[in-house]
């Protein structure tokens, strides 16, 4: 996807274009993972004290899983909240 692309990709997998996602701006909705955080309760990337929870998450996850390698949180590019873990598997 280039620049000057109209779309925007919701996180149900519809498309709608990007004139239309101000609305959902104005909302508090982000247009890249679909989370709102005015509605909901959400971990931050730049929130010391949600990095400090997802660390913890990640340390016990750890421990009750030996044979995962290792956990990898993934953060929206847009909003920075957390969308989920990747796990490796060894």
């Amino acid at each position: 996807m280039g620049s000057d692309d109209t779309l925007i990709r919701n996180k149900n997998g519809s498309y709608i274009l990007k004139s239309q996602s101000k609305d959902d701006k104005k909302s508090g909705i982000c247009i890249e993972c679909g989370e709102n955080g005015s509605s909901r309760d959400l971990l931050y990337q730049y929130n010391t004290e949600d990095m400090i929870l997802v660390r913890h998450h990640i340390e016990d996850h750890l421990i009750m899983h030996p044979k995962h390698k290792s956990v990898t949180p993934t953060w929206c590019e847009t909003c920075k909240s957390l969308k989920n873990y990747l796990v490796n598997v060894t």
